[in-house]
């Protein structure tokens, strides 16, 4: 039945939709940054995305007929939502001609031909897209709580859309862990200049954060730049010296391997925390059962295991790190 007179039509949790490309940038070591515009519907139905939920690209024109690779969609985090273009882009000196309404932005590495007719589009190009998906992170009910954001690689995005929705929330006591292979990953988001000689000083540094008014410590593993080694090699060594954040809520996205650290070290320190898994998949809304993660249960199931499978897709890609079977 429709809805009642004078009744509002209830918005969609999310929707197919045609976006148009803003901008595109270049952030160094095969990572591109894509900045996609949004009105109407779509932009009201985005807007409600949390942290961590993720949309599904068509990765080709779905208007040529001959074009069919690849056929799958490409999932990507949501790395930032603004209305303001500046949010952003702080760096540009204005908004490009023609976009009004919503900015969408992911950040991605170019790998193979999805993400290669990704980094071609140019601004006023359509992508059609499905989102948002999956279930995002939990904010803690306290603002006055210190939150740890921990990431590694193109496992940073959602851990910035993450601080900006802390940040707008109240939250105060923010600190974000970069790490990458090299120092050229944080080619174009990083102020180098305030690096501080000690590089378990957090400071404002890296500009996906620092616009969320949240200091960040770097890490790479070839020693180029920041911390000497990993990054949660780096967030043990700051909590041994830093016992004020050892009530910390920990925020996590990543690297499998990279994942299971972050774990193991909040179970050895007592915090509590959620992990942004980033399993392949293909079809994003649960159907074809391809992200299957293990989760610890409660009881033991009717089989005697004390573990079921989940989908990443639809279940997650947000889980409690404590229940995740990672063996």
């Amino acid at each position: 039945m429709g809805n009642s007179i004078g009744q509002t039509p209830k918005m969609p949790r999310r929707g197919e939709f045609t976006a148009r490309v803003a901008d595109q940038i270049h952030l160094g070591d095969g990572n591109n940054s894509l900045l996609l515009a949004l009105a109407g519907q779509p932009a009201d139905c985005l807007a409600q995305a949390k942290a961590g939920q993720f949309i599904q690209v068509a990765c080709r024109d779905l208007n040529d007929f001959r074009q069919t690779d690849p056929l799958l969609r490409r999932p990507f985090s949501i790395a930032g939502i603004s209305k303001n273009y500046q949010q952003l882009r702080p760096h540009s000196d204005a908004k490009p001609a023609g976009f009004e309404g919503l900015f969408l932005e992911i950040i991605y590495r170019v790998l193979g031909p999805g993400t290669a007719w990704l980094s071609r589009q140019k601004a006023g190009d359509s992508i059609n897209l499905l989102g948002p998906l999956g279930n995002g992170f939990s904010l803690p009910g306290d603002p006055n709580e210190k939150v740890i954001l921990i990431g590694g690689g193109v496992g940073l995005p959602p851990l910035y859309f993450l601080a900006d929705q802390l940040s707008q929330a109240g939250f105060t006591n923010l600190l974000g862990f970069a790490g990458a292979r090299t120092k050229s990953h944080f080619e174009t988001a990083a102020n180098l200049a305030k690096l501080p000689s000690d590089p378990l000083i957090p400071a404002a540094v890296l500009e996906p954060f620092a616009r969320s008014k949240t200091d960040a410590i770097l890490a790479t593993e070839d020693r180029s730049i920041g911390f000497p080694g990993s990054i949660v090699q780096a967030l043990e060594m700051f909590l041994q010296k830093r016992s004020d954040w050892n009530q910390a809520r920990i925020y996590t996205c990543g690297p499998k391997g990279m994942l299971k650290a972050v774990a193991d070290l909040a179970r050895r320190h007592n915090l509590a925390g959620q992990v942004c898994m980033e399993n392949y998949m293909s079809c994003g809304i649960g159907l074809c059962q391809s992200c299957v993660v293990a989760v610890k249960t409660a009881a033991a199931e009717p089989d005697g295991t004390a573990g079921k499978y989940k989908l990443v897709c639809s279940n997650g890609p947000v889980f409690d790190m404590e229940k995740i079977i990672w063996d």
